[in-house]
């Protein structure tokens, strides 16, 4: 039988609201389907949703602005307030002009507006925060599908970025949970016998992308998936499924690219 994965939209899953279990939801949206889950399923979902349901949403006019935010929104053109948000969930801030405003995170990742985004959240001044713990949301969402399916399952929290030297955005990981985000090729041998020294294969990244294929990034309503058949995938142990997302962010000495440009 032919290698297949496969990833399955969910599209019943409804608007998010603050407070709501977001397993319960996701499980209502497979039955509605008339789908069930799999042992070793991974479940992609949409980092939006578990800020909502986290109730991790800003409306702008309760933020007061600092001297110091104010002074980076003259540089950025950006609304004063918005820039204190992000500089709530900010450890540096890398680069702030009209261009970009990339800051380095509290939790290690280098992203836009520390992951604060207007996109599907409703009300013209409220943005959506990611949550401040990544991988203890996607481990409580892992248990939680696991109790009420009976099934071992995975959970990825996904987010969109850009990528350094490359057009467009594509979703990665951010949040990870259940099995080992890299599959590390190095020491093993090619089809030739070549023994491999570089490839470290970045799997959570690869499945949060599959799943943004069915999941879109606009009015598609469809904030989660189910990606079926990684073969690659190796679980973890729940004592395990901490700072796992830490295994796939680069270490600055082994940062190819950072002093370059």
């Amino acid at each position: 039988m032919a290698r297949a994965v496969t990833a399955i939209g969910l599209e019943r899953v409804g608007l998010v609201k603050p407070g709501d279990n977001v397993a319960k939801l996701l499980i209502g949206a497979i039955s509605a389907d008339g789908l069930e889950l799999k042992d070793d399923d991974i479940i992609v979902v949409s980092q939006k949703i578990i800020s909502k349901a986290q109730g991790l949403l800003v409306d702008l006019s309760t933020v007061n602005a600092s001297a110091k935010a104010k002074s980076i929104a003259k540089r950025t053109k950006k609304d004063p307030r918005l820039i204190e948000l992000v500089m709530k969930d900010s450890r540096k801030i890398l680069r702030a002009d009209k261009q970009a405003l990339v800051v380095a995170m509290k939790n290690g990742f280098v992203c836009l507006n520390a992951g604060v985004d207007k996109s599907n959240v409703n009300g013209r001044h409220v943005y959506a925060r990611l949550p401040t713990d990544l991988d203890g949301s996607a481990n409580h969402l892992k248990m939680e599908l696991e109790r009420l399916s009976g099934k071992k399952l995975a959970v990825i929290i996904g987010d969109t970025y850009s990528r350094p030297f490359r057009v467009g955005q594509v979703e990665f990981a951010i949040g990870i949970a259940g099995f080992n985000p890299i599959v590390d090729y190095r020491g093993s041998k090619d089809l030739f016998g070549y023994k491999l020294k570089f490839k470290y294969v970045a799997l959570a990244d690869e499945v949060a992308a599959a799943a943004e294929l069915v999941m879109g990034q606009g009015a598609e309503g469809v904030p989660a998936a189910i990606v079926r058949g990684v073969m690659r995938m190796s679980r973890v142990e729940r004592d395990e499924n901490v700072g796992l997302s830490e295994k796939i962010l680069l270490r600055k000495k082994l940062d190819l690219f950072r002093t370059l440009v």
